[in-house]
């Protein structure tokens, strides 16, 4: 959800149901497990990843349900289809509460709907279906194919509320366990499965990239909380109904402080709807800015608590509502800078002006974006490639060739040597099937046994959901298994054809 896991993180990863970006790189209200795809479906995400990206016309853009270009309102047709009802439901609010025919008028008349619904989200803004209660996202605690340690899958309750829910006072959004995290920056590229650099340094960082990412939420969602008790309501008690993550995105105030007045580039940037006491929804805009001067080695900053607000000096956060509206101008320009400089308020908003020590950052902080959108185009050539290969005899299974050290060589000639000389009786079992029905058994007995040796991870996982009588658990668990045995056998052959004399018979 937030950012601060990394200055250098493209996306920011955030969860509904175990699985994020976005942010991205990726919380959830627990009853909820979607396994969606890993795109934002946010309506103002630009998924071209080029240039600084940003739309002034949206600045003062009336407050409503918009299309996918986010430039005007969906008509009374596109409206009723884009909430899932009919004409006739999104000209009275999409109201649950049936109306009497005949006194359809006066209640238009008197304001319609007496109460006021939102969906409840996942973390990729697409609302969740309340009457499907089928299972989802079973694999997203499982190990990931190209993962070499278990990771941890307890999973901390934020303090956020949770909006759009059945009892949205008591359910509040829950932060990724880091197995969770893990699968999703690999998805995103985070991970080389290829031998290159990452951008996450390794897996044993999950639990600490977690912490950074649970407390930089806790202290966005406060700076948000205090921004509405100050400029609506001084008893408000807002929730969050949904959120997207754009770091691709430059916003418009990160765009005029970059520009005029020579300030970093933010490393990150979520979109934030918070939904208030009376029904309406507002948009929080969030930049997330690096101070390196400010970084700390201790380990406790490393992981900071939960509500520790001064757990992550170096990570700076712009918190303000969107400029959708006169109003929200009004309150960015007057009413919110009067309240800190009356003192009524010790909320601290970032200046447009950074200071000295910021402005000698400028240069790394453009490399870094530079690195945020190289990201996104490699991931668009890879989701790219994926589609192109699906339906493939493979299996759609890539891996890039790359050069492979004869260290690393020599490490993978002796586990295969020992996979192979373990699982000659599964090999010959296979090699001697006399029948179409004999063979996915003797196959996926032969990959069992390789993956107790080549992936330790993996193969655990399945034992151990095996026993929990989880049909779908199992089955995922098995071609997590199965893409991990894949893998390993091209990173092998790819280290036999560099150096054939470590393989020879």
């Amino acid at each position: 959800m937030g950012g601060g896991i990394s200055k250098h993180q493209g996306d920011k990863i955030s969860f509904e149901g175990g699985e994020t970006a976005t942010m991205t790189p990726v919380m959830e209200q627990s009853t909820h497990q979607p396994d969606q795809k890993e795109d934002s479906q946010c309506p103002m995400h630009n998924k071209d990843g080029g240039g600084y990206s940003y739309d002034w016309r949206s600045i003062f853009r009336a407050t409503a349900i918009h299309g996918p270009g986010g430039s005007k309102p969906l008509t009374e047709e596109e409206r009723a289809k884009a909430t899932g009802g009919t004409k006739e439901e999104s000209d009275s609010g999409g109201c649950p509460v049936k109306h009497n025919p005949a006194s359809t008028s006066s209640q238009q008349e008197g304001g319609g709907c007496p109460v006021q619904v939102h969906s409840e989200y996942n973390v990729y803004s697409q609302p969740i279906d309340k009457t499907n209660n089928t299972p989802k996202g079973v694999g997203t605690q499982l190990p990931n194919p190209s993962q070499t340690i278990e990771l941890s899958t307890d999973r901390v309750s934020s303090t956020i509320p949770k909006g759009g829910t059945d009892d949205s006072a008591a359910a509040t959004w829950t932060y990724p366990s880091p197995q969770q995290f893990y699968n999703a920056l690999a998805r995103k590229g985070k991970f080389n499965a290829n031998g290159g650099e990452s951008e996450i340094a390794s897996e044993e960082d999950m639990t600490s990239v977690v912490a950074l990412h649970n407390n930089m939420n806790e202290k966005t969602w406060a700076k948000v909380v205090e921004w509405e008790r100050q400029t609506y309501s001084e008893d408000s008690a807002p929730k969050l109904l949904k959120f997207c993550g754009r770091p691709h995105d430059l916003s418009p105030k990160g765009a005029l402080k970059h520009y005029l007045f020579g300030h970093p580039l933010p490393y990150d940037r979520h979109d934030w709807t918070v939904l208030r006491d009376d029904g309406t929804t507002v948009r929080y805009v969030i930049d997330y800015y690096y101070d390196e001067t400010r970084a700390s080695s201790s380990d406790e900053s490393a992981m900071p608590e939960l509500h520790d607000r001064s757990g992550t000096p170096s990570l700076l956060v712009d918190v303000r509502p969107a400029l959708d509206g006169p109003g929200s101008f009004f309150q960015r320009a007057v009413q919110m800078p009067y309240k800190i400089a009356t003192g009524q308020t010790k909320y601290e908003m970032l200046p447009l002006i950074g200071t000295s020590e910021l402005a000698s950052q400028v240069k790394e902080s453009q490399e870094v974006w530079k690195s945020i959108q190289k990201t996104r185009i490699e991931q668009q050539k890879s989701e790219l490639r994926q589609e192109m290969t699906e339906g493939d005899d493979d299996g759609g299974q890539i891996l890039e060739s790359y050069e492979i050290s004869e260290e690393r060589a020599k490490e993978i000639a002796i586990v295969f040597a020992k996979a192979l000389g373990d699982c000659t009786d599964a090999a010959e079992a296979m090699d001697n099937c006399t029948s179409e029905e004999e063979f996915p058994k003797a196959s996926m007995d032969l990959t069992i046994c390789f993956g107790k040796t080549l992936c330790q991870v993996q193969h655990q996982s399945l034992i151990k959901v095996v026993g929990e009588d989880d049909d779908a658990k199992t089955e995922k668990a098995l071609e997590t298994l199965t893409e991990c045995v894949m893998l390993k056998t091209a990173e092998s052959q790819m280290a036999r054809d560099q150096h054939p004399h470590l393989f020879q018979e």
